[in-house]
């Protein structure tokens, strides 16, 4: 367990250290603003701008998929970058086993989408408190803000990171990043209905709908909620789960 926790903790510190890191972060937080700043236009233009638990929605279903698509380009490389550092015949003639460095890998990457995911939605709610032409009570803003972290940052960053840890580890790393530029082109040009959203989106499913309802469509499609839940935890399960099962990955096994 030490061993595992030492593989995850330097990937979690290396990602942090990356500049790339703070510069996706700045861009997606700056677009976010332009978008759900609570000036006098946006308020103007956006219907329910000024209730708290929308602008936390939004941003969550919107421009959180800005900064994830740029965060699955920085973890894309990690198994190939140790192949190609000469890292990995380093660690596997130490006692490291398999499982350990798999799974440090594929935390770390977790625990970095989430934790940049995290700063990003508290950054933009603060933002949006502190220059709010009217009153907001912190209980107004923390409660949405919870829900996001919850219902819908874990999920999509579990997803965003197992996939984009494991499958390049396996496969032409080319191959992923068309892959998942189609995936989330997809999800960034997909309009939203009233109606029951697709399983597959990444932050625009229905679980977003647990943080905010709209007050024309306040039927929330419970069974469409699950089914966005479970394919983003499932899938990204099953992928990071394809690392412990492929021959030749590790020692001679």
């Amino acid at each position: 367990m030490r061993k595992m926790l030492a593989v995850l903790h330097y990937e979690y510190k290396m990602q942090f250290r990356h500049l790339a890191t703070w510069g996706i972060l700045l861009a997606a937080t700056a677009i976010s603003l332009m978008d759900n700043f609570p000036s006098a236009g946006n308020l103007a233009r956006l219907e329910f701008l000024r209730d708290p638990a929308y602008f936390v929605y939004r941003i969550m279903s919107l421009d959180s998929l800005i900064l994830l698509f740029g965060l699955m380009f920085l973890l894309a490389g990690r198994f190939p970058l140790d192949t190609k550092t000469g890292m990995k015949p380093l660690l596997m003639a130490s006692p490291l086993q398999k499982w350990q460095y798999v799974l440090g890998k594929l935390l770390g990457g977790f625990l970095y989408v989430f934790s940049m995911l995290c700063i990003f939605l508290a950054l933009n709610t603060a933002i949006y408190a502190a220059a709010a032409p009217f009153e907001i009570s912190p209980l107004e803003c923390a409660v949405p803000l919870g829900k996001a972290i919850l219902v819908s940052a874990i999920p999509a960053g579990l997803f965003v990171s197992f996939v984009s840890v494991a499958l390049p580890g396996m496969a032409d790393i080319r191959l992923f990043y068309i892959l998942a530029a189609a995936l989330f082109g997809f999800n960034a040009t997909y309009v939203g209905s009233a109606e029951a959203m697709p399983f597959y989106l990444i932050t625009s499913g229905d679980l977003v709908r647990l943080i905010w309802v709209h007050p024309r469509w306040p039927f929330i499609d419970m069974g469409s909620v699950i089914a966005n839940a479970c394919f983003l935890v499932g899938s990204g399960i099953a992928c990071g789960s394809l690392l412990f099962l492929k021959h030749k990955f590790w020692r001679a096994e």
